[in-house]
């Protein structure tokens, strides 16, 4: 079987994190050949990740994922490939791929896509109802990544006859192993100016719309100066959490990474997991922090809650007093702070990411025969 997914780029973000985890391993579980086509060359932190596990990148000569020639091109490359099953990732890719299907008439291949997010900024505009509802339609399986990613989709598109073999929910997973078995810093190797009594608590994520880690910088001001906070990622809104934590004089205990190849052990060495966010539609990074037997705290919105209601703790959105509430709780409260961390770790078992690649396996082996609507 022969298989093209098609995102945006390999960039940080949990749906190109997902595929640099998951189809090394699919390839050497079942008799799959994989190819990825990206849109830019801009941004890729996985491909390398990729590369050495033989799974060849193909890169669109535009180079610019909003240009509508694109879909020429993803066109092109289906057609020469021969693939058998089509996986699409991401806005705008979906949109570009989804158009694609539509003028391939000869030897077409089943076309797929994974929804990765409860909301987005385009089901704020009425007119994009209409785009998304034909968009949708072409696809043959329609993954989400949650229950409520599923359930706003469907709430948004209105399909007139849902069928309950096209809409399917596979949730991520990671590699528990590399998690659980990460050999952690000395806290003095990430900063010279940590010690043993230094608590660090880690949020790992972009600095996008769909995160917020504004109010985890906001909630510092009202914890203890042995408390230090890292952010792990890079993004567009970076620059302006860099000038919020100027504004309140944080810069000595607000920690800016960018992007990290050592996310597991910076995550072990660390205290609390934290996961900030405005909209989310799954939250790898929380379950990492469960995998690291850390407790994890996470807002209370769809998507997020689901993974970690009733072993971690949530936080109302944009709430940084509860927050820094919830943290020195945890700080100053062992008993709790044990509790809280062993709850995680046992609900990280329901996330093994060899779950989720055998539920995919089994979707292209059932997509690809052509047993869709059954």
């Amino acid at each position: 079987m022969k298989i093209l997914h098609i995102i945006n780029n390999l960039g940080s973000g949990g749906a190109e994190k997902l595929l640099s985890d998951m189809l090394p391993i699919m390839i050497n579980k079942a008799d799959i050949k994989i190819d990825v086509l990206i849109l830019t060359d801009k941004d890729n932190v996985f491909n390398k990740n990729l590369e050495e596990n033989n799974i060849n990148i193909i890169i669109v000569s535009l180079k610019n994922i909003y240009n509508p020639l694109n879909i020429y091109y993803i066109r092109k490359y289906i057609k020469e490939g021969k693939y058998d099953i089509v996986h699409a990732h991401i806005f705008p890719t979906i949109y570009w791929t989804s158009i694609a299907s539509k003028i391939i008439l000869k030897n077409k291949p089943k076309f797929i896509i994974t929804e990765h997010s409860t909301n987005n900024k385009r089901r704020n505009k009425k007119m994009f109802y209409y785009i998304e509802k034909f968009i949708y339609k072409e696809y043959d399986k329609i993954i989400s990544v949650s229950d409520m990613t599923q359930k706003n989709l469907l709430n948004w598109i209105k399909p007139s006859k849902p069928n309950k073999n096209k809409f399917i929910v596979i949730e991520n997973g990671i590699d528990l192993e590399k998690y659980e078995n990460a050999i952690p810093y000395k806290k003095n190797e990430l900063n010279e100016e940590f010690n043993n009594d230094t608590k660090l608590i880690t949020m790992v994520g972009r600095f996008a719309d769909s995160k917020d880690q504004n109010t985890i910088i906001r909630a510092m001001s009202n914890l203890n100066e042995n408390i230090n906070l890292l952010l792990v990622g890079d993004g567009k809104l970076k620059e302006k959490s860099i000038e919020l934590t100027k504004s309140i004089g944080l810069e000595n205990r607000v920690h800016f990474l960018g992007f990290r190849s050592d996310v597991d052990r910076i995550i072990k060495s660390s205290d609390i997991v934290i996961l900030s966010s405005n909209w989310e539609g799954f939250g790898l990074s929380a379950v990492e922090g469960m995998a690291c037997e850390n407790p994890v705290i996470a807002t209370n919105v769809c998507g997020l809650k689901e993974v970690v209601e009733g072993a971690g703790i949530l936080f109302e959105r944009g709430n940084d007093e509860q927050l820094s509430e919830i943290i020195s709780k945890l700080i100053t409260d062992k008993d709790y702070y044990n509790l809280v961390s062993k709850s995680c770790k046992n609900r990280s078992e329901d996330f093994n990411i060899t779950k989720t690649i055998s539920r995919y396996i089994n979707i292209y082996v059932e997509v690809s025969r052509g047993n869709i609507y059954e």
